[in-house]
């Protein structure tokens, strides 16, 4: 029964990772394109970080969990590059004049994502340590 749930778990980190990269993705591309007036989701940037950036940073910290003690690089590569978009997105955003409300009304938040951006940059390091 263990060995069976082994491929599994692969499979559900790999996913959830995937899943997590591509919601980031969309969120930041669509926080940057707004800076023109257009956006190509019909979602303001409040709502779009609660529905797609919040949504991503949850399942990248599943994918951690489901692929902890599991040899999956996909995961290990995306938890690096998630948390790097994440953290460099939160950093240049306001330089741009984006997100200035995120910024200036709720810093604590603002700060708070960019330090998970650094966590997840951690753990995809941590993984790539140990070799998994």
């Amino acid at each position: 029964m263990y060995l069976q749930n082994e491929p599994r778990k692969k499979k559900i980190s790999e996913t959830l990772a995937n899943v997590a990269i591509v919601l980031l993705s969309l969120d930041t591309v669509g926080t940057f394109l707004a800076q023109g007036g257009e956006r190509f989701l019909p979602l303001t940037d409040q709502q779009s970080g609660i529905f797609l950036g919040i949504s991503s940073i949850v399942l990248f910290f599943l994918s951690f969990g489901f692929g902890f003690r599991q040899k999956v690089r996909i995961t290990t590569v995306l938890l690096i590059a998630g948390g790097a978009i994440l953290a460099v997105s939160k950093l240049v955003e306001p330089a741009l004049g984006l997100n200035l409300f995120l910024a200036v009304a709720l810093p604590f938040l603002y700060i708070s994502l960019i330090a998970i951006g650094f966590i997840l940059i951690g753990l995809g390091v941590l993984r790539a340590v140990r070799r998994q």
